[in-house]
């Protein structure tokens, strides 16, 4: 077990084990070690990461390790911070509802914030019993005209219900502007709202680093007079949670930005320790690294126990997939499929197959040890046993002791599966989570032979769209 003195803990004992993957495979990785740390030296003194570069070809900094840490010459500045309460104090007495434009990085980091802060239910509740903050609804992760149907029908009911002081903040995220999902999604609704005559205003998050050639969505920002934030350079929108992008959501709905840069900064410390068994990020990277290579387990599942975290699983998808799924430095390809799960929930739906199905999955459990609300179970239908069985237990006791007898049976049969536990879900904990998995796939990049930082396959359907595009433009009016 990896403890820090945080609480976080990295419980590896069902992956490293005389019947898994044993000290000799990870003896034989102390080169492999050595590199790592010449890179991430290089990385860190230089902001750049050796062979990266961008997809026209020239150097591009790589920065995230800046993220955890405000300073006056960092991404993350005091004057970043004031100006982000100052939108959340504004939004508390001024805004009823977001709509959040974004996709990718963009949106999946900012939901996270929004579950863990919100809630599923927080729209539902009275201005009152959310303290003043809007509600808050995402969209432009997707085309769906159904949804925005939805979503467009539910604005003008609420518009109708409070009157002429209704309003709406459209937040769009797009470091070009020309995302075709939130920017499409941002068309229809600014259009469905000034046809309803809902008052609205926008703010884009977006690159605002070149003055001389800004983005589409900052000279729209200009032209229109709206509130600009910034999409930083030299961080990919996986890591963007840890910025403006992320942050605006945070500061609308009252998460504890300081706290998640604590939370973040903390275990960067703890990712700069040598020793692997100190390491969180080295230690799940190396571990993941050769149960893939050397065991066949290709596949990983990230399975946390909360609903809260559900949206946690789907950011660590992309995160996974867009750092790790491409071409390594010897013209193989590399990458582990991340499979998004959540507990107990999918231990009714995926299980089966984690427990018989092919030896080819890592299961990647989160644990929450102490949770706010713990109902207890009425022991209101004693008559029947079963029933009378879970009476006088706590709600999230049964959630942690299912997870306990998922790992437990998975363990029994030499199924590579591991468990980060921290103490409680705030927001210092969050950052330290999802802080460790940056480094993680980082490090594993380096065990792999690939860059972290492109996404290559990615631009081979986009240079498909364009056309296929402007033919449906055709066709629609013709």
């Amino acid at each position: 077990m990896l403890r820090l003195q945080s609480g976080f803990e990295l419980d590896y004992a069902n992956i490293y084990n005389e019947s898994c993957i044993q000290e000799r495979d990870v003896n034989n990785f102390e080169r492999a070690i050595q590199n790592v740390w010449r890179h991430t030296n290089i990385l860190r003194s230089t902001g750049f990461e050796e062979g990266h570069v961008s997809k026209d070809g020239l150097p591009e900094p790589v920065l995230f390790y800046q993220l955890p840490y405000i300073s006056e010459d960092g991404i993350n500045t005091p004057d970043m911070l004031e100006r982000l309460y100052e939108l959340r104090d504004y939004a508390r007495h001024n805004i009823d509802t977001v709509v959040s434009l974004g996709i990718g990085g963009s949106y999946l980091g900012s939901k996270v914030i929004f579950d863990v802060q919100c809630g599923a239910f927080w729209n539902n509740y009275s201005a009152e019993e959310r303290d003043g903050y809007p509600r808050m609804y995402f969209a432009g992760f997707n085309v769906d005209g159904d949804y925005l149907v939805g979503l467009i029908r539910t604005l003008e009911c609420q518009a109708q219900k409070k009157g002429p002081d209704y309003k709406v903040m459209l937040v769009i995220n797009s470091k070009s502007g020309s995302t075709i999902e939130p920017m499409a999604n941002f068309m229809i609704l600014e259009k469905a709202l000034q046809d309803r005559n809902i008052n609205y205003e926008v703010i884009a998050v977006t690159d605002v680093s070149d003055d001389e050639h800004p983005t589409i969505l900052r000279s729209m920002a200009i032209e229109n007079n709206w509130k600009t934030y910034s999409i930083p350079y030299g961080v990919g929108g996986r890591f963007s949670v840890f910025t403006e992008v992320g942050f605006v959501t945070a500061a609308l709905v009252g998460f504890d930005i300081e706290g998640f840069l604590a939370g973040a900064a903390s275990m960067d410390v703890a990712c700069q320790e040598e020793d692997i068994f100190k390491n969180p990020g080295l230690l799940s990277a190396l571990l993941k690294y050769i149960a893939s290579e050397r065991y066949g387990r290709i596949i990983e599942v990230f399975m946390p126990y909360s609903e809260a975290l559900h949206s946690l699983s789907d950011w660590y998808v992309q995160l996974l997939s867009e750092s790790l799924g491409k071409m390594s430095n010897t013209c193989l390809p590399y990458g582990r499929t991340p499979v998004a799960a959540v507990g107990t929930m999918d231990m009714h739906a995926q299980v089966q197959e984690h427990q018989e199905g092919r030896l080819n999955k890592v299961v990647q459990f989160i644990k929450v040890k102490d949770w706010k609300h713990n109902f207890i179970v009425p022991d209101s239908y004693s008559q029947y046993e079963r029933l009378h069985s879970l009476s006088d237990v706590g709600i999230c006791d049964i959630l942690n002791i299912a997870l306990d007898a998922n790992r437990e049976a998975l363990s029994s049969d030499n199924r590579f599966n591991m468990t980060i536990i921290v103490p409680t879900l705030n927001a210092f904990h969050l950052g330290e989570i999802m802080f460790m998995h940056c480094w993680a796939v980082y490090f594993e990049s380096i065990f792999a032979g690939v860059d972290a930082f492109d996404q290559p396959g990615v631009e081979v359907y986009k240079r498909l769209i364009g056309p296929k595009l402007a033919r449906a433009k055709d066709v629609h009016n013709s």
